[in-house]
């Protein structure tokens, strides 16, 4: 009866440290320590179907309403794919640095907006693609600085 014990209990000691990589670095730990990688050389330009969200993205829509005091925005928009939100109607905070004054429900714009850190978007930079044209949102896009 001893000896069966002994084998069990080498059995189940073998078990565990097989499952445990018998004491050597599992290969889930390898594969997540990239810090041997050059990644300057790697090309990311195809990570399959995966859309990576980021906190800024622009796109174009309909005024639907503006708060009295210009500091809401609510638009039924199209996607915006740079903060990986679909198309929906909702409201959006306004930055300080916005003014809506001219701007009012039906109006057509196209807008850009970044996700604080608290979740919430809010409008960076508005333009009327009505008045101002398809494309008046680059003049308040300049990346140049950046």
């Amino acid at each position: 009866m001893k000896r069966i014990t002994q084998l069990t209990a080498s059995a189940i000691f073998a078990l565990s440290l097989a499952a445990c990589g018998g004491g050597q670095e599992s290969t889930d730990t390898k594969a997540a320590d990239h810090s041997g990688m050059d990644h300057s050389t790697m090309d990311h330009s195809e990570m399959g179907d995966t859309k990576m969200a980021g906190d800024t993205g622009h796109t174009t829509g309909v005024i639907v309403s503006i708060s009295d005091d210009g500091q809401q925005a609510t638009i039924d928009h199209q996607e915006i794919a740079g903060v990986g939100m679909g198309a929906m109607t909702m409201g959006f905070g306004i930055l300080s640095s916005v003014d809506l004054s001219e701007y009012t429900s039906g109006d057509n714009v196209s807008f850009m907006v970044k996700k604080g850190r608290d979740g919430s978007y809010r409008i960076t930079a508005i333009c009327n693609t009505d008045t101002d044209g398809a494309d008046c949102l680059k003049a308040k896009m300049d990346h140049s600085g950046h």
